[in-house]
């Protein structure tokens, strides 16, 4: 009897999905340098013949989890909020930006940790841009949807465009995001001790907006 093509591929998907759920909670909870592959793929009963069969090395592994996570994360809040983003102007836009990042803090900051924690992993170990192609193609509607709403800024003059569009889209998002999973990872010195930095993030986003605000 010949092999079932449909069958292996479902398995497949489902023994990768296993590997990166696991990754993404161990890497999370306990940084990416301090667990091993193997460990992974003991905690997914994954055999590790099997995870680098899939992903060859860590770096790898490590950018496909980022590109799932954040990958379904934005297609997920553009298929719920499509008709109102398009709707939005670029002002409207960066606030629903901003408000997402607070609502990800407060609803799962373990994908922050993970976020800060790939960063500081892939700043030490490097990659290449073929390896990172996957992640960029899965936020590239964003983009194009600030690059729209940009230029109609010009016009409509509800944001500054003295700044080039890339170099505002950057350091809106690295600034909201970079804060946030700071506090989410709690490396932020603050005057109490209060471990929920909200308020701090709120009055982040006012800031942004009225920087960017014509």
């Amino acid at each position: 009897m010949g092999r079932n093509s449909g069958r292996d591929e479902r398995e497949a998907i489902r023994r990768k999905n296993q590997l990166i759920n696991a990754g993404f909670e161990l890497f999370s909870a306990n940084g990416i340098e301090t667990v091993s592959l193997n460990a992974v793929a003991e905690k997914a009963d994954v055999g590790i013949a099997t995870m680098y069969n899939y992903f060859q090395n860590k770096i790898n592994f490590v950018i496909a989890i980022s590109t799932q996570i954040w990958g379904e994360m934005w297609e997920e809040t553009r298929e719920s909020f499509s008709d109102d983003l398009v709707k939005k102007n670029a002002y409207e836009l960066v606030d629903f930006y901003c408000n997402k990042i607070i609502d990800i803090y407060n609803k799962k900051p373990e994908l922050l940790k993970f976020s800060a924690n790939y960063k500081t992993f892939l700043h030490r170990e490097g990659g290449t841009q073929e390896q990172y192609k996957g992640q960029i193609e899965a936020l590239d509607s964003i983009w194009h949807l600030f690059q729209l709403k940009y230029n109609e800024a010009k016009h409509n003059k509800c944001i500054r465009t003295d700044i080039p569009e890339e170099e505002l889209f950057s350091l809106v998002t690295v600034t909201m995001l970079s804060m946030a999973e700071r506090y989410a990872q709690g490396i932020v010195w603050a005057n109490t001790q209060n471990s929920n930095h909200c308020k701090e993030l709120i009055h982040l986003k006012e800031m942004i907006l009225g920087w960017v605000k014509s």
